[in-house]
């Protein structure tokens, strides 16, 4: 074996700990050394006292979940609730936070349907050109009067299509303004 070949990766590591052991510091370490790169120097931070961990100012401003909103948080929280085919990633950031305001506003909201593909779209009676195709669409339902509800989802200007069914699920949809 020449002097010159690389080391194997657990030979690698042995030179590694061994010239830590020695006193070289990992900015000492260069390549060509045996690691094949270069380490950069090792840096430090200081941890802040078990006096300062509750303090935003000593380690950071993340926010707590019971604080954030929107639609997200309110998943998080279970006042939203999501069925399982129901997926909402595809769904347009402004109808999802009309639902949002809603659950804010009037209570638990349950998600029933988004997405659907056409077969489903069928089964479930939807309409042919339904936007539930292209995921633009959200059914939901609300543990409430819905009187209200409705008056408050007419006033948003992010919702085209509304309309309550029977079974007291609410349709919106950011299409064309219309009810039927």
């Amino acid at each position: 074996m020449s002097t010159n070949s690389r080391f194997r990766p657990a030979s690698r590591l042995a030179f590694m700990t061994g010239a830590l052991l020695l006193g070289m510091s990992p900015a000492s370490l260069r390549a060509g050394d045996g690691d094949g790169a270069f380490i950069p120097p090792a840096q430090y931070v200081s941890l802040p006292s078990n006096a300062t961990v509750t303090d935003p100012g000593a380690t950071g401003s993340l926010p707590d979940a019971r604080t954030l909103s929107g639609f997200s948080s309110l998943v998080s929280q279970g006042t939203i609730t999501l069925r399982a085919s129901a997926p909402t990633n595809c769904v347009p950031g402004n109808l999802r936070e009309v639902v949002a305001a809603v659950a804010a506003k009037f209570g638990p909201v349950s998600v029933e349907s988004t997405h659907r593909n056409r077969s489903r779209n069928w089964r479930a009676g939807g309409a042919r050109q339904s936007l539930h195709l292209s995921c633009r669409a959200i059914d939901f339902r609300v543990r409430t009067r819905t009187r209200g509800v409705m008056a408050y989802l007419r006033s948003r200007p992010e919702v085209g299509g509304l309309k309550i069914y029977g079974n007291g699920i609410i349709h919106i949809d950011n299409g064309e303004r219309r009810s039927w």
